[in-house]
């Protein structure tokens, strides 16, 4: 193994243990979300909202801070005194990750371990037809389960690991449920909401907020208009439904049968007939 990705390992274990201990203490912010549910977006919201650190792809700090993470609510996690549950509807997941895990872009470039196992697993002819590849892909997501040794954090599929943060949200009032969708539709509104959650003053610093909301824009982070795609970007699309796009009948057929109750729970459809 390299030295780089044994550095990484310790990484994420030192995280792993501090999430179950320190930020205990200190009342740090911890971010959840299942991977490509826009996670790093709302924390480094929270952190302008907030005015406290946000240490991206590091090793934590020792005072307190916001911490964006994949983690399930186990072991002392769910503890933490401010939880925000980040949740984005499954199907456009299917989409990000597929652009995620099997398309090069400019972040996955420098650590190519995920698309180079995805790619070893799935042999597509040609990655670039999502659509012909899309039922296959979302088979392997609900099925596939990498050793810790490949990925240490690995969270699972998209339904259990929104199933087990909702069991915990129903019996903990320290979890703040939040939604992508919600967030791209009225960004400034949600964020205000979202501070009552950490503070029970009614007036809010609101052109505060509203500068952090402007600083951390689609269109200020890749300067284009949200729905103007550019798929060689971590920040590919920043728009809701682009599942639409890309769903077959087949891709369909295999989503609801790993997840369609899911998504009728979370209300994101009101029966399987979409």
């Amino acid at each position: 193994m390299k030295i780089k990705q044994i550095l990484n390992k310790f990484e994420h274990a030192t995280r792993l243990l501090y999430i179950n201990s320190v930020t205990l203490i200190n009342t740090s912010v911890l971010v959840v979300e299942y991977p490509k549910s826009g996670g790093t977006w709302l924390a480094q919201l929270l952190s302008g909202c907030l005015k406290l650190p946000f240490p991206r792809n590091q090793y934590p700090i020792l005072k307190k801070a916001v911490y964006h993470s994949h983690y399930q609510p186990k072991y002392l996690i769910d503890k933490n005194k401010h939880i925000v549950w980040l949740l984005r509807d499954g199907r456009d997941i299917m989409v990000s990750s597929y652009f995620h895990h099997l398309v090069w872009n400019d972040k996955n470039k420098k650590d190519p371990k995920l698309v180079n196992y995805y790619r070893s697993k799935l042999k597509f002819e040609d990655y670039s037809d999502i659509k012909t590849n899309l039922a296959t892909y979302i088979e392997f997501l609900f099925t596939d389960k990498p050793s810790k040794f490949l990925f240490f954090n690995y969270p699972g599929n998209w339904k259990d690991y929104n199933q087990k943060w909702l069991d915990a949200s129903k019996k903990l009032d320290n979890i703040y449920l939040i939604r992508y969708e919600d967030m791209l539709k009225d960004t400034f509104s949600e964020t205000e909401k979202l501070m009552c959650f950490f503070s029970n003053k009614a007036n809010h610093d609101k052109e505060h907020i509203r500068a952090t909301v402007n600083r951390y824009s689609f269109e200020n982070q890749t300067k284009r208009k949200p729905g103007e795609e550019n798929t060689t970007s971590f920040l590919r699309k920043g728009i809701s439904g682009d599942w639409k796009n890309y769903f077959t009948e087949d891709a369909k057929k295999v989503f609801k049968k790993y997840a369609g109750e899911m998504l009728v729970d979370l209300g994101y459809e009101e029966d399987l007939n979409w």
